[in-house]
């Protein structure tokens, strides 16, 4: 061959060892690709699309995946490299037969370069493009509120009016008093009656005439009831009567909230339509299901009187129906775990709703937060 045989002839040559580089390299980028599949980061991924796991748990995801699938990136590009050194040896062998190159390069079609580089670029895309969907989805679980199943209305707010005294149609007086306040009532027979917040009482003008003397009550109410063995004492709330002679009583009828006697001391007759229960200091009487239950009365029964919110050993559920009963807002519940949790706390009812609920919060027993003018509790 003359020089310029030997020029076209070495030409073509690399054109052959280019066109091998580029299928071997291109049978490296598929099986990377494989490997770096929608599939498979479902597969690795599919977790925090479901079930939003803790970051720990996604972190550690994410570093398993990270190990597992660039070495295997470097695995097939090891393989390609590889394969590419013995074709070299090939072309370096088959340069001694010159005319077999020359049928090996007249069938052969041009291609473009594929480079070590560029399968390196090819690699660090796919985990570019890995990496940005593991934040999409780790930023979007935390971001993303879920729905709860579970929600529990206690307290309801109600229409508070300002603290007022007027004569209904059948003779009854009535005095209500708003949120976050306490008033004091004095009967024509001597009774004193302490109103808790959001309480009306309805009552006789006098007794005189009045075999009975009956009150109406709808929240709740301290009793110290003046003794006349003539003439009962009644106090109806709810589905549930208490009747008595003279004594020291408390009872509590909310608005949802179930009718509840407890008494201090003297005697008491409770009942309902179907069932009457005597009670004796230190118990206290709840209508449930139609039924009056009786039991150990707590003894944060009248802290309220106090000022003080002082629960001791009770459930979430009835602290945070007592709150919302002295603010006057409604409380709901979105865990029945929550509600069954037993809670001691003691906080003065002068502070405002924010501290109580700060307070509440540092306890670490639930989330709670006000939101549309409710107290949620998370």
């Amino acid at each position: 061959m003359n020089k310029n045989q030997d020029q076209e002839l070495d030409y073509r040559m690399d054109s052959v060892s280019e066109n091998v580089s580029e299928n071997a390299s291109e049978n490296a980028s598929e099986k990377v690709s494989e490997n770096v599949s929608d599939a498979r980061l479902s597969q690795i991924f599919g977790e925090a699309l479901g079930d939003e796991p803790s970051k720990e748990e996604t972190l550690a995801a994410w570093e398993a995946f990270e190990k597992k699938h660039i070495s295997s990136e470097e695995e097939h590009l090891q393989k390609a490299e590889n394969e590419l050194s013995e074709k070299k040896i090939e072309d370096e062998i088959g340069r001694e037969n010159g005319n077999e190159i020359e049928r090996e390069i007249e069938g052969e079609s041009s291609s473009r370069k594929v480079s070590k580089a560029r399968i390196l670029t090819w690699i660090t895309a796919s985990v570019a493009v890995a990496a940005s969907l593991f934040l999409f989805i780790f930023r979007s679980s935390q971001e993303i509120s879920q729905p709860t199943e579970f929600s529990m209305e206690l307290f309801s707010e109600v229409t508070s009016p300002k603290q007022v005294e007027q004569t209904l149609s059948d003779g009854y007086c009535v005095v209500s008093t708003p949120a976050a306040t306490t008033t004091l009532v004095t009967l024509s027979d001597g009774t004193k009656v302490m109103l808790n917040a959001n309480s009306t009482l309805e009552y006789p003008a006098s007794f005189d005439d009045a075999e009975v003397r009956e009150v109406r009550l709808k929240g709740e109410a301290h009793f110290e009831v003046t003794k006349n063995p003539h003439r009962p004492f009644v106090v109806k709330a709810g589905e549930m009567q208490t009747q008595v002679l003279g004594t020291i009583f408390d009872v509590k009828a909310y608005r949802k909230d179930a009718p509840k006697v407890t008494l201090m001391q003297g005697k008491v007759k409770v009942s309902n339509a179907d069932t009457e229960v005597e009670m004796r200091p230190g118990q206290t009487a709840t209508l449930q299901a139609d039924k009056i239950v009786v039991s150990k009365a707590s003894s944060s029964a009248s802290d309220w009187l106090e000022g003080d919110f002082d629960m001791d050993q009770v459930t979430l559920a009835e602290a945070m129906s007592d709150i919302g009963a002295w603010y006057n807002k409604t409380v709901v519940f979105q865990s029945q775990a929550n509600m069954d949790k037993l809670i001691h706390f003691r906080f003065s009812r002068r502070a405002s709703l924010q501290e109580i609920i700060t307070a509440l919060n540092e306890m670490g027993m639930a989330k709670v937060r006000i939101e549309k003018g409710k107290i949620m509790v998370l």
